[in-house]
Protein backbone atom coordinates (compact mmCIF):
# COMPACT_ATOMS: atom_id res chain seq x y z
CA UNK A 1 0.00 0.00 0.00
CA UNK A 2 1.47 3.56 -1.07
CA UNK A 3 1.58 6.66 0.96
CA UNK A 4 -0.70 9.41 0.03
CA UNK A 5 0.82 12.40 -0.19
CA UNK A 6 -0.21 15.83 1.83
CA UNK A 7 -0.77 17.39 -1.07
CA UNK A 8 -3.14 14.37 -2.80
CA UNK A 9 -4.91 13.96 0.65
CA UNK A 10 -5.68 18.24 0.76
CA UNK A 11 -7.19 17.42 -3.03
CA UNK A 12 -9.00 14.37 -2.29
CA UNK A 13 -10.26 16.19 1.28
CA UNK A 14 -11.57 19.25 -1.01
CA UNK A 15 -12.93 16.69 -3.70
CA UNK A 16 -15.39 14.96 -1.13
CA UNK A 17 -16.25 18.09 0.89
CA UNK A 18 -19.89 18.68 0.45
CA UNK A 19 -20.78 15.21 -1.61
CA UNK A 20 -21.53 11.68 -0.85
CA UNK A 21 -19.20 10.20 -2.64
CA UNK A 22 -18.10 6.73 -2.11
CA UNK A 23 -14.54 6.22 -0.82
CA UNK A 24 -14.30 3.00 -3.49
CA UNK A 25 -15.07 5.33 -6.24
CA UNK A 26 -12.81 8.09 -5.01
CA UNK A 27 -9.91 5.06 -4.60
CA UNK A 28 -11.17 3.97 -8.60
CA UNK A 29 -10.95 6.75 -9.93
CA UNK A 30 -7.52 8.49 -8.57
CA UNK A 31 -6.22 4.48 -8.65
CA UNK A 32 -4.95 5.05 -5.48
CA UNK A 33 -3.49 1.83 -3.91
CA UNK A 34 -4.88 2.29 -0.13
CA UNK A 35 -7.99 0.36 1.73
CA UNK A 36 -11.20 2.38 2.36
CA UNK A 37 -10.21 2.44 6.52
CA UNK A 38 -6.95 3.45 5.89
CA UNK A 39 -8.09 6.62 3.45
CA UNK A 40 -10.96 7.18 6.17
CA UNK A 41 -8.37 7.67 9.12
CA UNK A 42 -6.13 10.23 6.40
CA UNK A 43 -8.92 12.13 5.52
CA UNK A 44 -9.38 13.33 9.43
CA UNK A 45 -5.40 14.49 9.20
CA UNK A 46 -4.31 18.39 8.26
CA UNK A 47 -5.99 21.55 7.99
CA UNK A 48 -8.98 20.12 5.41
CA UNK A 49 -10.08 17.31 7.46
CA UNK A 50 -13.06 15.99 6.39
CA UNK A 51 -15.63 13.33 8.16
CA UNK A 52 -18.62 11.51 6.64
CA UNK A 53 -22.29 12.42 8.26
CA UNK A 54 -23.70 9.05 10.58
CA UNK A 55 -27.08 10.02 9.03
CA UNK A 56 -26.95 11.15 5.28
CA UNK A 57 -23.55 10.31 4.44
CA UNK A 58 -22.49 13.10 2.92
CA UNK A 59 -19.05 14.44 3.85
CA UNK A 60 -18.21 17.69 5.92
CA UNK A 61 -15.25 19.70 7.32
CA UNK A 62 -14.19 17.92 10.69
CA UNK A 63 -15.90 20.12 13.28
CA UNK A 64 -19.08 20.80 11.45
CA UNK A 65 -20.61 17.67 12.44
CA UNK A 66 -22.56 17.34 15.91
CA UNK A 67 -21.07 13.84 17.59
CA UNK A 68 -23.51 11.69 19.06
CA UNK A 69 -22.68 9.36 21.94
CA UNK A 70 -25.03 6.88 21.86
CA UNK A 71 -24.52 6.10 18.11
CA UNK A 72 -21.05 6.59 17.94
CA UNK A 73 -21.14 8.67 14.73
CA UNK A 74 -21.25 12.93 13.84
CA UNK A 75 -24.14 13.73 12.43
CA UNK A 76 -24.66 17.31 10.02
CA UNK A 77 -27.24 19.61 11.31
CA UNK A 78 -30.37 18.35 8.18
CA UNK A 79 -29.72 14.69 10.07
CA UNK A 80 -28.91 15.87 13.98
CA UNK A 81 -32.84 17.61 13.73
CA UNK A 82 -34.20 13.99 12.54
CA UNK A 83 -32.78 12.41 15.28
Amino acid sequence: MSEISDQVLEELQEELEGTCTSLTGLIERHGLDVSEDDLEDRLLDGAHAVERCGGCEWWFRCGDLEFVEERNAGFCASCDEDL
